[in-house]
């Protein structure tokens, strides 16, 4: 067999670990895209954007469709503690799940080293 020859199990985890891989890709770019939109709601708030913008609008009804129930959790009194309590925690969680699952996948797709 010649150096440049691989056994075909061997290029079937390569093969695996590179789509796991593509996976875990996509899985950090859609939570952190998330994560994103749920932060520039935010800002936008704080900051006193108008709420009749088309933008504004837009980026708060993506928003409110990420909160995963968390929204108004905790009532506070300060409504701009409030706005950053109830996306901010949101944002957190889906850049904590997109890390969990990315472990996970990376753990999947490492090479085993054939003593198990």
């Amino acid at each position: 067999m010649s150096q440049t020859a691989r056994p075909t199990g061997s290029r079937a985890g390569s093969a695996a670990r590179g789509v796991l891989g593509l996976v875990g890709g996509v899985v950090r770019l859609v939570t952190g895209l998330f994560a994103t939109i749920l932060v520039v709601h935010v800002v936008l708030r704080v900051l006193g954007a108008n709420p009749d913008n088309t933008v504004s609008q837009l980026v708060a009804a993506g928003a409110d469709g990420l909160t995963l129930g968390l929204r108004d959790l905790f009532v506070l009194g300060d409504p701009t503690v409030q706005v950053i309590v109830s996306y901010g925690l949101p944002a957190l969680v889906w850049l904590l799940v997109g890390a969990v699952v990315v472990g996970i996948l990376r753990l999947l797709g490492r090479p085993r080293s054939g003593l198990a």
